[in-house]
């Protein structure tokens, strides 16, 4: 079954590859300002072990994109939903790649239901736009 332009509907669209990419930017920056010792680009404590792994799922979400991976992507927003969620309940302990704050959780949730809501969007069909009539109908 094909999509719009053609596209398969396992594939990713236009639209959504671009938000993906866009998204995979922002991830990879993200944990490149976690690892450059410069304060005003820390604006959550990301560690350098959760850096290096949120930049691998950054990575690993950019091929997904290129290689119109749907499943890929998924997994990533998966993977990264569950680590934020593993920071939130074991809030306190110091394990290296859990450790950190709650605004690591939310930096780690948040994206990952970002790139799962790209894909989600990415389904819905444009609805036509027709003129609105003028005057009684």
């Amino acid at each position: 079954m094909t999509g719009p332009r053609g596209t398969s509907r396992a594939g990713l669209d236009q639209g959504t590859r671009r938000r993906a990419v866009a998204l995979s930017a922002v991830t990879a920056a993200s944990a490149l300002f976690a690892l450059i010792d410069y304060d005003p680009l820390k604006l959550v404590p990301v560690n350098p072990l959760q850096a290096v792994v949120l930049l691998i799922l950054a990575l690993i979400a950019f091929a997904g994109t290129v290689l119109r991976l749907r499943a890929v992507l998924f997994g990533v927003g998966v993977v990264m939903i569950a680590l934020g969620l593993i920071r939130l309940v074991t809030y306190g302990q110091g394990f290296a790649l859990i450790a950190g704050s709650v605004g690591t959780a939310a930096l780690l949730t948040g994206l990952g239901l970002a790139l799962i809501g790209i894909i989600l969007v990415g389904d819905q069909k444009t609805p036509e736009r027709r003129a609105a009539p003028i005057g009684p109908g």
